[in-house]
């Protein structure tokens, strides 16, 4: 019994996802949720009437012929009986869901491949440091995800973490993810500071980004020979940094603008670099907006003041035990509910 109510649930699970997207997927380019004029019935019939008439745009022309044809065809075998119209537009409808459903599994395979070379650019595993404990986690919201982090590590001297998320999310965001991926492979090595990497990383991608994208990022370097943080923020969420002398917790807030936004010396203006001091015990956690924007079935956000309770209960924990007392939080408040945007978390906690 136990066993069908979880098939029950899950497939109930699987057709709200699913109907939620391609509500959402069809909606996209009408006044569906913006403005439709009636009440009551009227107001669903004009948001059917949008989304059938969107539904068809997005079909090739051919298949939009084929498509009328069939249900031609299907209606008209029902108005006037006759069954083998219906059969004729039974079959034609289901040869275009079969060319659809091919297409859908080619595309299916690319992305699999896709979401298999990304997650094998980011780190594998976490380092283990002397002075230093990590966790990180990554969850894109789709196959392959706009968000990106990695880790450069200079003997005992230094340890530099990037987190970057590329505006909206799917194979496009992905790309640019990518190119912040490899930009950060070579700069990394170098002992370039967090503003000048962030202003490295500006000069390239700000030439070859598409006028409607653009990405935020942070970069902090901790320093284990002078105990400090030194971080930049190019538009990115603010860091939490957990003081292990005064038990306070505070938002990292230097002034920057995202990435491909502005170019230099525009972009280098406004960056701001600030310098953290770091004592044992000391927690900084670097997160994406998927965390605090995720959504429960009331569609409330997460949102920032959780994330820092979350903190203040489990700072005494390790990293990854940080980590997940955060991942469980966010599991009980979506209840059931899909991340709407890619997930990314770093736990560094000072030893």
């Amino acid at each position: 019994m136990n066993k069908w109510l979880a098939k029950l649930d899950e497939l109930d699970t699987l057709v709200r996802r699913d109907s939620r997207r391609a509500y959402d997927f069809y909606q996209d380019g009408t006044e569906t949720g913006k403005k439709l004029g009636g009440r009551g019935l009227g107001r669903y019939v004009s948001a059917g009437k949008a989304i059938f008439l969107s539904f068809l745009r997005k079909l090739s022309p051919a298949r939009r012929i084929l498509y009328l044809a069939g249900l031609g065809y299907f209606l008209w075998g029902f108005l006037e009986k006759d069954w083998m119209l219906g059969v004729i537009g039974f079959f034609i409808l289901n040869f275009l869901l079969a060319l659809e459903l091919a297409e859908k599994l080619l595309t299916k395979n690319e992305l699999e491949i896709a979401r298999a070379i990304q997650f094998s650019l980011y780190p594998v595993g976490n380092p283990r440091l002397p002075h230093l404990d990590i966790a990180s986690h990554f969850q894109p919201a789709l196959e392959v995800g706009g968000d990106y982090y990695d880790y450069a590590i200079d003997g005992n001297r230094r340890f530099t973490v990037i987190l970057g998320d590329v505006s909206g999310k799917g194979i496009a965001a992905a790309l640019y993810a990518m190119k912040l991926q490899a930009l950060f492979e070579v700069l990394g090595k170098d002992s370039l500071g967090p503003k000048e990497m962030l202003v490295a990383m500006n000069d390239v991608i700000s030439e070859r980004i598409e006028r409607n994208y653009f990405i935020t990022a942070v970069v902090g370097i901790i320093d284990f020979n002078e105990r400090k943080l030194v971080l930049a923020r190019a538009g990115h969420n603010h860091p939490l940094h957990f003081s292990s002398r005064t038990g306070k917790i505070c938002w990292l807030k230097p002034n920057g603008v995202g990435i491909g936004m502005k170019t230099s010396p525009g972009f280098e203006g406004l960056l701001e670099e600030i310098r953290v001091p770091l004592d044992p015990g000391d927690v900084l956690v670097f997160y994406t907006d998927g965390v605090t924007e995720a959504m429960n079935r009331a569609r409330e956000p997460f949102g920032y003041r959780r994330l820092e309770e979350m903190l203040a209960a489990s700072s005494h924990l390790p990293a990854d035990g940080i980590k997940k007392e955060l991942l469980k939080r966010l599991d009980s408040f979506r209840q059931g509910e899909d991340f709407a945007d890619d997930v990314t978390l770093v736990v560094a906690k000072i030893i």
